[in-house]
């Protein structure tokens, strides 16, 4: 599992990016009837084996305001395959079962007040589109409209982070949206979002794990974002008020120690042509040596290639 999915399950463990991504993501009228102040961790005895094997899913509860309502779930899946799921809603269906079922096995439900909704809510990262039905009942072959009603029905909510619109991650305040676009941003949008990030993550006192969670989600990207900079583990966002300005210096740090390396790189090419012109085939060894001298020893061999007699008396054999 790669460290980012890692991340991800880690951050979707706290209920307060739970409550944020289903206030900023889940377009129904019904989610202002929720009460988010209950909201918990599905207790692992009304789960399957085989739920609990599987590593990037959740099941979250929450009661309805309206106390004869009772419980609401969200089966939260967190899907990482760079391939859509052609399939998706015929998992979902399977993982739903089970669900219900270890509900009845735990005697968490009765027939008299009936199953309670569960919501499925597959959250994508992956570059290409969801090009994947939602509607278990699209799969279906033609059947006589009779039969329809014994086709059992799941449609699952897909949250596609990639292919969001900007209006739809206007968020204010909310992590999971800037958690989003920082996943999408390009070099020149990077400080500022890591800074809005960083102004949200919640007071040590308030959530320390929270916090940590995100602060070290934030840092992973900026390594992977910014590979040539070295950024401390403890780097402390809350004391670092300037952290805009040093994002910045961070990353045109990259952009100039990225150019060097292209202009090395085209040093090293040009080398290897001028010496294949004077001294014909050149042996692994030689364009090793080539390839792992520094600039200043480029600049040298460059100057030699033109008046050496051989390659040994450039040093390269």
């Amino acid at each position: 599992m790669p460290e980012h999915d890692g991340g991800y399950k880690l951050l979707f463990s706290h209920p307060k990016m739970v409550e944020e991504l289903l206030k900023g993501f889940v377009r129904e009228s019904w989610i202002d009837d929720l009460d988010f102040t209950t909201l918990e961790r599905v207790n692992e005895s009304f789960t399957s084996d085989d739920l609990q094997q599987r590593y990037s899913d959740m099941v979250w509860k929450l009661r309805w305001r309206s106390e004869e309502k009772g419980w609401f779930y969200v089966y939260l899946l967190l899907e990482f395959q760079s391939t859509p799921d052609a399939f998706m809603a015929v998992r979902l269906l399977g993982y739903v079962a089970l669900f219900y079922a270890g509900l009845v096995r735990a005697r968490a439900v009765t027939a008299k007040e009936g199953l309670p909704a569960v919501l499925s809510l597959v959250l994508y990262n992956g570059k290409r589109p969801w090009d994947a039905s939602t509607d278990l009942a699209s799969l279906f072959r033609s059947v006589p409209p009779g039969c329809v009603r014994y086709l059992p029905q799941l449609t699952y909510l897909l949250v596609d982070e990639n292919r969001l619109a900007p209006e739809a991650l206007a968020l204010a305040g909310n992590r999971v949206a800037t958690l989003f676009r920082l996943e999408a941003a390009g070099p020149a949008d990077l400080p500022a979002l890591a800074t809005e990030l960083a102004n949200l993550l919640p007071k040590k006192e308030e959530d320390p794990d929270l916090r940590r969670a995100l602060h070290g989600w934030l840092l992973r990207l900026l390594r992977r974002l910014l590979p040539r900079v070295t950024i401390p583990d403890d780097d402390d966002f809350e004391e670092m008020p300037m952290l805009e300005e040093t994002l910045i210096e961070w990353r045109d740090t990259a952009r100039k120690e990225g150019r060097n390396e292209g202009r090395i790189a085209g040093m090293r090419q040009f080398l290897l042509q001028l010496l294949e012109e004077r001294f014909g085939v050149l042996s692994p060894k030689v364009r090793r040596k080539v390839k792992a001298s520094s600039e200043k020893r480029l600049q040298e061999l460059g100057r030699r290639v033109l008046v050496a007699g051989s390659l040994a008396e450039m040093g390269l054999e």
